[in-house]
Order: C-alpha cells, then sequence, then structure tokens
C-alpha cells in the first residue's frame, strides 16, 4: 500500500530522504507554551523557506509530528505543501501527552479516540479533504496517565483498522516496553510502531528488547548539545544496534520544534542538518551508502507505507 500525504497517496518508493518526525507549524496548549514562546511556530512562509533548505540538501519527505491538541494546523500545512510541491509532507493525527488534553477530550473513550482518528485517515482533518498519513500518541515521564493509555489503545484500534503507522512521543525515552504492550494488547502490528526520542535514554539493553519486539526506533535528537549528549555517543549507539542485526528498525530524525532550530526563523541548525551535516559525517566515519540509504531511504519507506 501506498504512503498518505498530505496532498495525497504516493508510491512510497518516491519518498527518498525522509525526516521522521519533525514539525513545521505549532501552536500549542499555554500550559506549554505561555512560558516558552518559542515553541510557538505560525510562520507559513518561514516553513516553506525552511523546507527549501532541506530540499537543497537532498531532502524529500518529512513527517509534521504535530498532533490535534499541539495546535495541528491542517490549512497551513496544505499551503506549504503547495509552495513546495518537491517536498512530500505527511501529517499526523492523535493526541499529545496527558497535560495536554481539555476537559472534552478527558471524556472521550477509546472507541470515540479511535474514530477521531480514523476518520482524519480516511476522510480527512479538521473538516477538509486532506487526511493524515501517521498516528501520533505520547506517554510521560516513566508514566502513562489514564489519558495517554486510551489515546494507545485507540491508536492501535485505527492502526489495526486503516493500515496507519504509529509513532509514539516517548518523554525522554522511558516507557518504551510498556508502550508496546498496550499496542500489542489491542492489535497493533508493532512493525508500524515508531517509538521517539529513544536517543534520550540510550539503554542498549532497553533499546535492544524494543528491537526485538519487531517496533522500531527513532534517534531524532541530533544538534542538542545543551542535553549533554555528542553526535558521536548517538551515532556510535546506532552502530551497535546496526551490528546486533537492527539496522532495519532504526531512524534519524530532529525534531525540530521551536523557532530558535530554524534558518529561517534566525536560528540553526536548520532542517537540513542531518543531509548536509551528518550524512557527510557517517561516511567519514566508515559508513558505506546501503547503510545510509537504510537508514534514511529504506526504513522510513517501509514504515510509511500503509499495511494492506
Amino acid at each position: 500500500m501506498k504512503a498518505l500525504t498530505i496532498l495525497g497517496a504516493r508510491d512510497e518508493d518516491s519518498l527518498g530522504f525522509t525526516l521522521v518526525h519533525e514539525h513545521l507549524l505549532t501552536n500549542p496548549p499555554k500550559v506549554f507554551s505561555e512560558g516558552d514562546r518559542e515553541i510557538i511556530m505560525e510562520s507559513v512562509d518561514n516553513a516553506v523557506k525552511e523546507l527549501e533548505i532541506f530540499a537543497s540538501a537532498g531532502g524529500k519527505t518529512v513527517v509534521e509530528g504535530t498532533p490535534i491538541n499541539y495546535g495541528r494546523n491542517v490549512e497551513g500545512m496544505v499551503e506549504i505543501a503547495r509552495r513546495v510541491p518537491h517536498v512530500n509532507i505527511i501529517a499526523v493525527t492523535g493526541f499529545y501527552t496527558a497535560k495536554s488534553f481539555d476537559e472534552n477530550l478527558l471524556k472521550l473513550d477509546v472507541k470515540e479516540l479511535a474514530e477521531i482518528m480514523i476518520k482524519d485517515i480516511r476522510e480527512g482533518m479538521d473538516g477538509t479533504e486532506y487526511k493524515a498519513g501517521a498516528i501520533k500518541v505520547a506517554a510521560s515521564y516513566f508514566t502513562i496517565f489514564p489519558a495517554e493509555e486510551r489515546c494507545l489503545r485507540a491508536a492501535a484500534i485505527a492502526s489495526a483498522e486503516t493500515g496507519a503507522p504509529i509513532q509514539v512521543h516517548t518523554t525522554y525515552g522511558t516507557m518504551g516496553l510498556e508502550i508496546l504492550s498496550i499496542l500489542k494488547r489491542e492489535g497493533a502490528d508493532l512493525r508500524k510502531v515508531l517509538l521517539l526520542h529513544m536517543d534520550e535514554n540510550m539503554d542498549l539493553w532497553l533499546l535492544r528488547k524494543i528491537l526485538e519486539r519487531e517496533a522500531n526506533v527513532s534517534f531524532d535528537k541530533f544538534a542538542r548539545v545543551k542535553y549533554r549528549i555528542t553526535e558521536e555517543q548517538r551515532i556510535k549507539c546506532i552502530e551497535k544496534l546496526v551490528e546486533d542485526g537492527f539496522s532495519g528498525q532504526v531512524m534519524m530524525s530532529t525534531d525540530m520544534g521551536r523557532k530558535t532550530y530554524f534558518k529561517s526563523y534566525g536560528g540553526g541548525p536548520g532542517l537540513d542538518y542531518l543531509p548536509r551535516v551528518i550524512v557527510p559525517r557517517l561516511r567519514e566515519m566508515g559508513w558505506d551508502e546501503k547503510l545510509i540509504t537504510q537508514i534514511f531511504v529504506n526504513n522510513p519507506r517501509d514504515y510509511l507505507k500503509f499495511l494492506p
């Protein structure tokens, strides 16, 4: 089955170099943004500029990981996609951590949450004809709150019903095995599950256990020296997983969800950081083209295509 971009279905072989988790437009609830205005990204023009920078470095596809209750902007994404037609944008349905739930969302049961996700994928998001191509849900730090568990269960149901891939925000890389257990119990195919931010908790035992269950992991906090984790540490951890036989289950991205990360807002390193800086470094460190293509092209392609 094909991948589903915001402008329609695409042959998965046309996705090319892919960033599996990024943000182009966000307007998070006040509980997050009131003390941090940098996470509000509302400029379509700047998003267009940033995608052009990404494309100039060889980038082809971006998964825009802003879910419903984190300020998803469907019309804005459509405008960006039309202005940069040479870059695919895949939007998500789903919900962020329990902290972002309002009273109305807290009242919804698993079935109702799944119905919202299924409608976004099959009919269109926010009353439009533009469809989500992936499901995004979340868990908190060493905790899965009841609202988050309901969303995880709903995501599994929606994925089984539609064939859509699931990505799960982990907070600092915690609760990975627990997340997979919930999804599996509700019928999710773990080969279509991507656990995000796992390079914030580079515990090789944990990563191997997750990968042994056939799920995928995303190393998407590149360019975060402030977290006291170097790029070399991330790369070396990935190399160990590749040596263990898990090269087909690892993906990389940058999760640039604030203005200060985008060149178009006057910051950096920019959405082109992986293809422009990290890929040449991987070659210098001995990675061959086959492995680079596996991580940045083949793995996202296989993950993002819908199951029949």
